[in-house]
């Protein structure tokens, strides 16, 4: 190699090497994600059961209901029925309701305390609503699992039909 390339393969070199010292510069950006306050309660389909024809309460299968909230605060729920079971056409008859509620599965910190467990209906004693409630203390998700249970007086004392209930589900954020 002659010395002329020489000399110009090195100062190439020389000032790829100080260009790139005074050209180096640096920047930054910065990522923010904002989580909205969320709650919910969502509730299972409808339920039905076909009664025995006997004098025992008739107990529907636990159902599941899902509830979460990411407030670092927590939430507080509530099941509640506004009536007990009534007839579909003759609103006359009713049939006492009883609320069961625990706590099933969990995900996140919170923890999960049912506050109240169980509440019926005497609609002869003219309590007509039963409400049943648990509270937790962060963020976190929890399936409640409640029962409902059609509290059967003596077998053939009230009408044959459709007898129904509505249990509504409430959450809200903790003060």
């Amino acid at each position: 190699m002659n010395n002329l390339l020489k000399a110009r393969i090195l100062a190439l070199a020389l000032m790829c090497a100080a260009s790139s010292a005074f050209a180096q510069t640096t920047a930054s950006q910065t990522y923010k994600v904002i989580v909205p306050e969320s709650i919910y309660v969502g509730s299972p389909t409808a339920a039905e059961l076909t009664h025995d024809k006997s004098s025992n309460n008739q107990v529907f299968p636990d159902q599941t209901w899902v509830v979460r909230g990411n407030s670092t605060k927590g939430v507080n729920v509530n099941f509640a029925v506004a009536s007990p079971f009534t007839h579909t056409v003759d609103s006359s008859f009713k049939v006492d309701t009883q609320l069961d509620l625990s706590v099933g599965s969990k995900q996140g910190p919170a923890t999960w305390t049912v506050s109240k467990a169980t509440d019926k209906t005497n609609h002869s004693g003219s309590d007509l609503d039963a409400s049943v409630s648990a509270v937790s203390n962060g963020v976190g998700r929890a399936n409640m699992i409640l029962k409902v249970t059609f509290l059967s007086p003596e077998w053939g004392t009230y009408a044959a039909g459709d007898y129904t209930t509505t249990v509504v589900g409430t959450v809200a954020v903790n003060n």
